[in-house]
């Protein structure tokens, strides 16, 4: 078993640099220093996913706001002592950046905050899923939805009790699709959506919730495809 010192340092980023350089390294219990300040297509891809040892990534340890596509994709997926991940201050995004980022992390109970108003076609597909013990989800102001925007992001999350605000009145192809599938014990929902006719747009979002809960919508629409059987329905 290696223990990586905290020292060595990774200083290049090109296209697929680092993908999957770390996978499986279950002994691994800290990281080395990325002080690339410019990051390209898949260039941390999937590096850390399945090391089982490690429980913290310093806060500050991923600070670029410039993204690129699928640079950050499964990065730590699988990783399932984890319990402290760093901040991801960006605040535009960049096609699939986030994708399984912490799939199947089972021991974080609390996820980043989320500040990008500007989206990109499945940023956040799958970010969470399987997160077992997730109990608090993070603020997602953005009311401009693109493609597969938040596909999957919560899916399994079954400790997650309340969804974060979803306050888009306009929906994006399969923007929801399986957001909250398999959330067994969530009970709120606020989605503020004038429709939900488009293509695939809530297919399965929320497949295993709970038997009762809340949802809350815009005052006057009248949509009711996709909301839980059981459940109370509110104007806000």
């Amino acid at each position: 078993i290696y223990t990586l010192s905290l020292h060595d340092a990774l200083p290049i980023s090109i296209y697929s640099c680092y993908s999957n350089m770390f996978q499986g390294c279950t002994g691994l219990t800290s990281l080395p220093t990325l002080p690339a300040t410019t990051l390209d297509g898949y260039c941390y891809y999937y590096m850390f996913n399945g090391c089982t040892s490690l429980t913290t990534v310093p806060s500050n340890y991923l600070p670029l706001t410039t993204l690129a596509t699928s640079c950050y994709g499964g990065m730590f997926g699988g990783c399932t002592s984890l319990t402290t991940v760093p901040t991801l201050p960006a605040t535009s995004l960049s096609e699939l950046c986030y994708q399984n980022m912490f799939r199947d992390c089972s021991s974080l109970t609390s996820a980043p905050a989320l500040p990008a108003t500007t989206l990109a076609s499945s940023c956040y597909l799958n970010m969470f899923n399987g997160c077992t013990s997730l109990t608090t989800a993070p603020e997602l102001s953005s009311t401009s939805l693109v493609y597969q925007c938040y596909y999957g992001m919560f899916n399994r999350c079954s400790s997650l009790t309340s969804a974060p605000a979803l306050p888009a009145t306009t929906l994006a192809i399969e923007c929801y699709q399986y957001m909250f599938s398999g959330c067994t014990n969530l009970n709120y929902i606020k989605c503020l959506a004038a429709d939900v006719s488009v293509a695939r747009c809530i297919l399965g979002w929320v497949d295993g919730v709970a038997s009762s809960g809340t949802f809350v919508k815009a005052r006057g629409v009248t949509w009711a495809t996709g909301i839980p059987s059981g459940w109370t329905v509110v104007e806000e």
